[in-house]
């Protein structure tokens, strides 16, 4: 993802500025392409150094602000909230679809699209949305994950709405509702994890994986193959 100086610059200037107001002397921030949207540092007694993800090169000021005064005071031990500004605005539909090209090209072991070798993610999506499972116009995004170093069936990005899904189960012999029931699962994570985003670290479904009419049946045949959720 492309930035300008001006942009590292200001973020830079932000974080300087509120790390000030937290006693500290030497504050660095810089962007950096993670693949995920996360942030890291590094500190001693008055020096502190910011690794923010570049998927907020962008950021209205007041987010990259409001950020910056989260963290501090995270780092403080304060139990504090993304505030309402930094949650809309990454939140945002237009956010996803901005980023989300670039989250999935960063992903090595990621397909550019929903169509496998023997199975199209598109078609789950769909039976579930006929189902009355998931809602139309969701703007959720399943591609294949050909990382085999892994057991589970599926991941997730919560702000991408993206469904990463192993390609273990591009298999033509899997039904069609163990395919249907690893989505449907990940679309109730990524609904709870916008809801609780900045506010949990952890997604409680709450039982609700048992609306899907074959769930157990489902989860039987995930065991067989090695496959955890």
């Amino acid at each position: 993802m492309r930035y300008t100086e001006e942009a590292s610059a200001r973020m830079a200037e932000t974080f300087r500025s509120v790390g000030e107001k937290h006693g500290y002397e030497n504050v660095n921030a810089e962007f950096v392409a993670f693949k995920h949207f996360k942030v890291q540092w590094q500190r001693s007694y008055k020096w502190i150094s910011f690794r923010v993800s570049d998927y907020l090169a962008d950021a209205p000021g007041c987010v990259l602000h409001d950020l910056a005064e989260t963290l501090f005071s995270k780092i403080e031990g304060k139990d504090v909230e993304y505030s309402e500004a930094m949650r809309k605005w990454v939140l945002d539909e237009s956010f996803c679809r901005e980023k989300r090209p670039i989250f999935i090209k960063r992903g090595r072991y990621l397909s550019r699209g929903p169509v496998g070798k023997q199975r199209d993610l598109s078609d789950s999506l769909n039976r579930l949305e006929d189902a009355g499972l998931i809602e139309r116009g969701s703007d959720i995004q399943a591609v294949w994950n050909c990382d085999y170093r892994s057991d589970l069936a599926a991941s997730y990005s919560v702000l991408m709405r993206t469904i990463m899904v192993s390609e273990s189960l591009d298999n033509a012999d899997i039904p069609d509702f163990v395919l249907d029931y690893v989505i449907y699962r990940q679309c109730l994570m990524i609904k709870e994890g916008i809801q609780s985003f900045g506010r949990s670290d952890t997604c409680d479904i709450s039982g609700n994986e048992k609306l899907f009419e074959r769930y157990q049946d489902a989860e039987r045949m995930l065991n067989k193959l090695c496959l955890a959720l």
